[in-house]
């Protein structure tokens, strides 16, 4: 009896555990996707240059002599004309009085043989002196009016040497110190005494190697439209972007053969000082544009074993794995050159627990403005170091 009592205690618990409702499968996998969007991305390179002035000069005296007085405050701005520096002049007032002197005596002679002239050309008309006589007179009216210019000359490189007592500046611009003191002996267009060089705007000094040039200058000819100035960027030693754009002014006329670069010139308006002398940069030139490339944000693609992959969610919700070829990269964005077609969505968030052949739901994300005008950086823009070998060997390291 308690046997038969067991056995219907159980077959009455089954019955109550049939009546309960089959617990519910788990939630499916919730992930971001995004459709891949066509923009116009530039591909630009960076380019190791040293800024230099668009104008630069070296002051040397034109006179032998000692320095009087040195007429500017090191380091500051200097005005066309502004004197610089003075140089005794005693020995040279002495050439010019001299010189003065030489005139006068040759302007004397003058007048005494012209005068002869009128004399014996009326004694000659008369006969009382022969032809000869007359003829003489007249070589001397020459020789004095030669001897005349002679001193004249004279008389004017010695006011010229004067005035180049006092030096001036060539042009405005912003003077570094003073190489020699007051006191000092300087030679005739030998001793440097200081330097000018320009600043309203800078030249900066970079290398192109042949393929950068080739890439650089192939929009022009296929624009068949004459050659226009390029416009480039200035990142400065910290990384940050120089404010004022530059045109690209000078490229060489032939590439070197010692290093196969070509040397060229960017110039930049340099309205606040910024760029000074001797500073180095990066020139960021756009050597390519792209029109229509197909992105996608760089944490959509997975990299494995050098090969680079991509899930995405067809119209089902099931999680497809597709491998992709990456063009270039853009600001967080990647070019796919193959394997993704418009209008498919990519998991951009949540792939890592997406398998292929899941089931998932998808939340789709937008795309951000930023690669409106995305660009391609092909090389860093910060300078850790450089010095004046840098801009070949960066032109080279391709």
């Amino acid at each position: 009896m308690q046997t038969r009592a067991l056995i219907a205690a159980v077959f009455c618990l089954a019955l109550v555990g049939c009546d309960k409702p089959a617990p519910a499968g788990p939630s499916p996998v919730q992930v971001s996707v995004q459709q891949p969007e066509r923009r116009a991305i530039e591909i630009e390179r960076d380019f190791i240059g040293e800024v230099a002035a668009v104008e630069e000069a070296e002051i040397r005296s034109k006179v032998n002599g000692r320095v009087l007085s040195v007429e500017f405050e090191e380091g500051s701005l200097v005005q066309q004309g502004q004197p610089l520096f003075r140089i005794d002049s005693d020995s040279l007032l002495a050439a010019l009085n001299e010189a003065k002197a030489n005139v006068s005596k040759a302007q004397a002679d003058q007048t005494k043989v012209l005068a002869d002239q009128t004399r014996y050309k009326t004694l000659v008309e008369k006969g009382t002196i022969s032809r000869q006589a007359y003829d003489d007179i007249i070589n001397k009216v020459a020789q004095a009016k030669a001897a005349l210019d002679a001193a004249q000359a004279q008389l004017n490189q010695a006011q010229t040497m004067m005035q180049e007592s006092a030096i001036v500046s060539p042009y405005n611009g912003r003077i570094g110190r003073a190489q020699v003191k007051i006191g000092e002996l300087v030679t005739a267009n030998q001793t440097l005494m200081a330097t000018v060089s320009t600043t309203e705007s800078v030249r900066v000094d970079f290398a192109l190697s042949e393929r950068d040039y080739l890439q650089l200058v192939r929009p022009i000819l296929e624009s068949n439209q004459p050659r226009p100035l390029l416009p480039v960027k200035l990142l400065l030693a910290d990384g940050s972007l120089y404010p004022e754009s530059g045109l690209i002014t000078f490229s060489d006329r032939t590439i070197s053969s010692d290093t196969g670069t070509f040397a060229v010139a960017a110039t930049f308006p340099n309205p606040q000082e910024v760029l000074r002398p001797g500073m180095f940069g990066r020139i960021r030139a756009v050597v390519k544009q792209i029109d229509d490339a197909l992105l996608i944000p760089n944490r959509a693609v997975q990299e494995v074993l050098d090969r680079n992959f991509i899930s995405l969610v067809d119209s089902s919700g099931t999680v497809e794995q597709r491998e992709v070829k990456l063009g270039a990269q853009a600001n967080g964005f990647v070019q796919i050159i193959s394997g993704l077609s418009e209008g498919e969505q990519v998991i951009v968030d949540g792939h890592h627990k997406a398998r292929p052949g899941m089931q998932v739901k998808a939340i789709a994300i937008d795309s951000p403005a930023v690669i409106e005008s995305a660009a391609v950086i092909e090389s860093p823009a910060v300078i850790e170091s450089a010095g004046p070998d840098a801009a070949v060997n960066a032109a080279q390291g391709d």
